[in-house]
């Protein structure tokens, strides 16, 4: 009687173990990882295209169909002016990272035109959360 309580017991232990191997697998997809900085050697970060900045963008903020319709174009004109500055070879690393973010500041702008007052502010606040996690990823790196 004690030997099939432990067997049973063991089995239900593997068991219990595949089941949350699964659903880890289940959540990060194959390629492991929970998201963005969950490989610490990764040498870049996938950027996203317009249609998924986009989506996010649309959960995140609560827009509308006319609001994506106005600010797609935008992420798709954003995103051409971001792959021609990284595809420059003449700039220096500090020298890109500066236009980019002028690129930044200058679309930010443009699709706020198309936010409510508080989308706006929520827009504002996690571009700020943003910028505050990459200083944080460079202080790490230094």
């Amino acid at each position: 009687m004690k030997r099939i309580r432990f067997v049973l017991t063991v089995a239900t232990v593997v068991v219990a173990i595949a089941g949350i191997n699964q659903a880890s697998f289940a959540q990060t997809g194959p390629g492991g990882g929970g998201g963005m900085g969950a490989k610490r050697g990764a040498a870049r970060i996938q950027k996203m295209d317009p249609e998924q900045r986009l989506k996010r963008m649309g959960v995140q903020l609560g827009l509308n169909a006319e609001q994506k319709a106005k600010i797609l174009p935008i992420l798709q004109e954003q995103g051409k002016e971001m792959d021609t500055l990284r595809a420059d070879g003449n700039l220096t690393r500090t020298q890109r990272q500066e236009k980019m973010q002028e690129i930044r500041n200058r679309y930010h702008e443009r699709i706020g035109e198309h936010l409510t007052p508080e989308q706006r502010t929520k827009a504002d606040a996690m571009r700020e959360l943003a910028k505050e996690r990459w200083q944080k990823r460079q202080e790490m790196m230094k």
